[in-house]
């Protein structure tokens, strides 16, 4: 650029079309400059889309430019000869990173603070005791931690629910975004003689206006109140206006148990599914967390409706809930993603655990064991968890034009994992947590050799 500069110093004022020239070519010399992003090439991988078709590509490659997959399928030179770099991975498992359609990441350190109790019982006599002890040094400290064991086991999407007591939403987001993660991160409305409705309501919109503040779509939030039967109906009501104002969706514990059951028929003289359906729940896009007392006719309304549901096995098993008619719900269309819940009721925030369980549970109560095939527990794990979550068109799946958001497993050393070449049965029925390697989030490496990059503890 000094060159050209140079070239032109004459004591005499320069034209308009030298100035036009000089803009010209510093033009084609910032075109020049501007450097194209690096494409990297994952080679030698045996590949589980997760696509609509569930396409399989053994021994091929991925290639990502920036944060996006720009090839996913056979070696092809062309692709290998655009590469600025190659990582070969010897065989190694690729498939998209997990998404856990429903937890509690500040409640990690009160894992084991209770086991061997019903839902009710461990909520009001331990749980929301010890979250009114919460101190945001506590809930932050929980956050990482959840992170880092998301993370470890190949989950790079969540949906939070989180009771706002002793959280530091700033120090969250920090955390959140350091880690690369994509979440919703949603305070939990609750009723409470210590507050009025409108109260509440101020309070909580005033942590979701800071939550939509940070601009980031990768931390994102949902209007949530808890329960049907731990938010007045006035709370509901004024819930959901509010996620229409907000254009934001619901996320909320629904159907969960018989006894939640009988307090809202006892309460409003109608099943928790038919009372917000009343209040306008079903046509809002709404993310029920359980769904386990839900009956046939209810599933013939949901499948009409913008809610989706979390499925929870393992908590809902932990606390004796019940098994929620996941089958009945996917046969009837509804979205159906795979969740952990907190670490208090699971204990863990294994969902490959969680998808291996889940695909147990639904044949055994079916009595078929053709139901909830391999293919269906993986899609559960990634792509319906997408939908479930709204992001379908932007993870879930590994697919040209979509985040490369993928965890690496390599099944050599690892005796549970063989033969080789029956992978897609073990990913559901053999795999563990701590088989995940390494994981990418928008194409950056955010865990190695099972070692997390991007959460300090």
């Amino acid at each position: 650029m000094l060159s050209i500069l140079k070239s032109h110093g004459q004591k005499k004022l320069p034209s308009g079309d030298f100035f036009v020239t000089i803009a010209r070519k510093l033009s084609t010399l910032n075109c020049i400059l501007e450097k194209e992003p690096s494409m990297k090439v994952y080679q030698h991988v045996n590949i589980v889309t997760c696509d609509q078709d569930f396409q399989v590509y053994l021994d091929g490659i991925l290639a990502v430019k920036d944060s996006q997959i720009v090839y996913v399928g056979q070696e092809k030179s062309e692709i290998l000869e655009q590469a600025e770099q190659i990582i070969d991975y010897q065989g190694a498992w690729i498939m998209p990173g997990l998404v856990n359609c429903h937890t509690h990441s500040a409640m990690t350190g009160l894992r084991g603070i209770r086991d061997d109790s019903n839902l009710h019982e461990w909520l009001n006599d331990y749980i929301w005791p010890a979250e009114a002890e919460f101190t945001p040094d506590m809930t932050t400290k929980a956050v990482k931690e959840a992170l880092t064991e998301m993370l470890q086991s190949g989950t790079t999407t969540f949906n939070d629910m989180y009771n706002p007591n002793g959280v530091d939403i700033e120090q969250i987001y920090q955390v959140v975004k350091d880690s690369k993660m994509r979440c919703y991160f949603s305070p939990t409305l609750f009723s409470s003689e210590a507050e009025t409705t409108t109260e509440t309501i101020t309070r909580t919109r005033g942590i979701i206006e800071e939550i939509l503040g940070y601009e980031n779509p990768n931390f994102k939030v949902m209007v949530a109140p808890h329960s049907p039967y731990s938010c007045s109906r006035d709370l509901l009501e004024t819930s959901l206006d509010m996620a229409k104002e907000l254009n934001i969706p619901i996320h909320i514990h629904v159907a969960e148990t018989k006894e939640e059951s009988g307090i809202i028929l006892k309460r409003y003289g109608k099943r928790p599914l038919a009372f917000l359906e009343e209040l306008g729940y079903l046509e809002h896009p709404s993310v029920f967390a359980h769904g386990v007392e839900i009956n046939l006719k209810e599933i013939e309304r949901l499948a009409s409706s913008q809610v989706a549901i979390a499925h929870n096995p393992i908590s809902n098993l932990k606390l004796a809930s019940g098994i929620a008619p996941i089958i009945q719900l996917q046969k009837a269309g509804v979205a159906v993603g795979i969740a952990t819940d907190s670490v208090a009721s699971n204990n863990n925030l294994d969902m490959f655990e969680e998808g291996r369980t889940a695909a147990l549970l639904h044949k055994m109560k079916s009595g078929d064991a053709s139901q909830f095939p391999i293919e269906t527990a993986l899609k559960a794990l990634t792509i319906e968890g997408a939908k479930v979550l709204g992001m379908q068109e932007q993870i879930g799946s590994l697919e040209v034009g979509k985040q490369a958001d993928f965890l690496v497993i390599q099944p050599q050393g690892k005796i549970h994992l063989q033969p080789q070449e029956n992978m897609l049965s073990h990913l559901v029925y053999a795999v563990k947590s701590s088989d995940v390697d390494d994981v990418y989030i928008a194409g950056e490496q955010v865990v190695k050799q099972g070692q997390v990059l991007t959460v300090e503890i």
